[in-house]
């Protein structure tokens, strides 16, 4: 298994991080207005530093930079968004130092489905010796599903700081300063993380009736709640939009991936809906502290004749894939050194807190699934938990679909695996592959699920063709008779 470190999602134009010249963040979110119609709202930053800025004729200089989002149902373009967004005005040229400049714009939609297709171009650029000029695209997708027979949501919108406002910028929304979280990235520095979250439809479903909004940071990968005394809950009342605003205490919270979650809950405690996001949080000074597990106490347990140490080490290693960042450290920094009976305290403290009625139970059925990677993917060099296939089938289950080409005209040996639904996410795929031809333990090449590798590259990766692997301007391959990996890709 490849080191499976804390992976920085950018939700960057794809070509922008290729390109020397233009850089721009691209940010959509769905909501609905006060008489349930849906919207989308668009935030593009540019670069300051990386557009031209030419003389505006009045002896100032601006950078300008054409935006369009074509809104398509399968081939039929419902709506387009085609604009110039203008940079302030200065006295030089000279890229350096200038900040970034901004826009936001809402384009209302009716409800369905969307592929957005986003082009972006500095209209000041110099074309290239071909007469070319570099454009940034990028391609994503929108469900805009606001049901009125049932409670609805907008997706949570994280924020990078949260101030009362004073001057209405550009960033002014709910009467407060919130500037969006670039790539739903937290720095080591910023300390608090603000959330919003509309609920719609409350007056016609609740009637009068007061509910509540429970507000927690989930562990990605363990599902535990990380932090159980910052949780914040909020009462509230049904009116057209209801408003979930707040900010979590992020300062001691370990590096790792999380999301944040929202549940709102009827008087009774019962869910009536759940939404969350996926972040992630750099803090690399807080460490883990094993002094944690003294006061764990294994007599009488599953664990307490569990004393030979090659074996312990064993299941405690196996346990990586659904560890959080944090507990990650204790094998990465502390296994071949800690003692065993310091090792059988983690090991018991690590299900005691996944099942605290049956933590053996829980161990056990993981077992299961840990003998059956090995016999998948294990090989007599490698166990099969520390492949790449091992660790994401053990961390989301089954898949739902796998395609499994071990032999084509140009590519190399490849899997496709398929999940329906993963992690509040519809159609997550993954791509493993085999680039030595070593037989079984094959490489997680590319995936659409949030927090884990992504490479627009990968199909070009694929094929054999050393020439055009490594093309960065063109992400796929010449099409060739027997190729099917677009249909693979589309349908599994």
């Amino acid at each position: 298994m490849k080191k499976y470190t804390l992976l920085i999602v950018m939700l960057l134009a794809v070509a922008a991080s290729y390109a020397q010249g233009l850089k721009a963040f691209i940010s959509h979110k769905a909501y609905c207005s006060s008489n349930l119609q849906p919207y989308i709202e668009f935030t593009f930053i540019v670069g300051g530093n990386t557009a031209r800025y030419v003389p505006n004729g009045q002896g100032k200089y601006a950078a300008g930079v054409e935006i369009q989002v074509d809104m398509m149902q399968a081939d039929t373009l419902v709506k387009q968004l085609h604009y110039i967004l203008s940079s302030d005005l200065f006295d030089d040229s000279v890229r350096t130092g200038k900040p970034d400049f901004a826009d936001i714009q809402n384009v209302p939609l009716p409800c369905g489905d969307y592929y957005l297709y986003f082009y972006m171009k500095d209209v000041n650029a110099v074309p290239d010796s071909a007469g070319n000029v570099e454009k940034l695209s990028y391609i994503d997708h929108v469900s805009l599903n606001i049901p009125t027979d049932r409670l609805s949501t907008s997706k949570i919108s994280l924020y990078s700081s949260m101030t009362k406002s004073k001057n209405g910028g550009l960033f002014t929304k709910y009467g407060y300063e919130l500037p969006p979280l670039y790539s739903n990235f937290v720095p080591e520095s910023q300390y608090t993380l603000p959330f919003a979250l509309e609920v719609y439809n409350t007056p016609k479903i609740l009637g009068n009736n007061p509910f509540k909004a429970k507000c927690y940071i989930e562990q990605a990968e363990s599902h535990l709640v990380a932090m159980p005394a910052n949780i914040l809950t909020m009462d509230l009342t049904p009116k057209d939009v209801v408003l979930v605003l707040n900010e979590f205490n992020v300062f001691n919270l370990p590096s790792g991936n999380y999301f944040a979650v929202v549940e709102l809950l009827d008087t009774r405690d019962s869910l009536l809906l759940l939404d969350k996001v996926f972040f992630q949080k750099s803090n690399p000074s807080v460490k883990l502290n094993l002094d944690d597990y003294n006061q764990t106490n294994i007599v009488g347990t599953f664990v307490e004749a569990d004393t030979n140490r090659k074996e312990l080490i064993d299941h405690v290693r196996c346990l990586y894939p659904i560890s959080s960042h944090n507990e990650r450290q204790f094998y990465d920094e502390r296994l071949k050194t800690v003692p065993t009976d310091q090792m059988q305290r983690f090991f018991y403290n690590f299900w005691l807190r996944r099942n605290p009625t049956n933590p053996e139970e829980a161990w056990l059925n993981y077992k299961k699934a840990v003998d059956e990677v090995e016999r998948m993917f294990g090989s007599k060099q490698v166990r099969g938990y520390l492949t790449d296939r091992g660790r994401v089938y053990l961390q989301y289950g089954h898949p739902d679909e796998v395609k499994e080409v071990p032999s084509d005209p140009v590519t190399l040996p490849y899997e496709i695996w398929q999940y329906y639904y993963l992690e509040g996410q519809t159609d997550v795929k993954f791509v493993f592959y085999d680039p030595v031809l070593t037989g079984n333990d094959y490489d997680l090449l590319h995936s659409t699920l949030y927090g884990e590798l992504s490479d627009p590259n990968w199909k070009m990766k694929l094929v054999r063709n050393k020439e055009t692997q490594w093309d960065l301007e063109n992400t796929t391959p010449t099409d060739y008779w027997g190729n099917r990996m677009n249909d693979y890709w589309k349908y599994h």
